[in-house]
């Protein structure tokens, strides 16, 4: 009779490779180790009605509701820290 924990049994290796996902760039880029970057994000942006309003959001310190001028300010903020994206959520009352 054979010791389990002195002789282990070492399973067999595929005899096919799968080399799928190495493909292209994009598959790869889904496979790769998790980083985080700008590149990655969405900056949720709130939007109300009025010129050069800024209007703090009680319930979320450090967040605005920004005019549509302000808007397009912020759209510019994201893009030169390479955000690629903005969600915007309208106020309704």
């Amino acid at each position: 009779m054979r010791d389990i924990q002195s002789d282990p049994i070492k399973p067999q290796s595929p005899a096919v490779r799968l080399r799928r996902v190495r493909k292209n760039a994009s598959i790869r880029a889904l496979v790769a180790e998790n980083t985080l970057s700008p590149a990655d994000l969405i900056w949720p942006v709130f939007v109300r009605d009025g010129e050069d309003v800024r209007e703090p959001v009680a319930s979320m310190p450090g967040v605005s509701r920004l005019s549509v001028d302000n808007v397009v300010k912020a759209a510019r903020e994201a893009a030169d820290l390479g955000i690629p994206a903005i969600c915007l959520f309208p106020y309704t009352s």
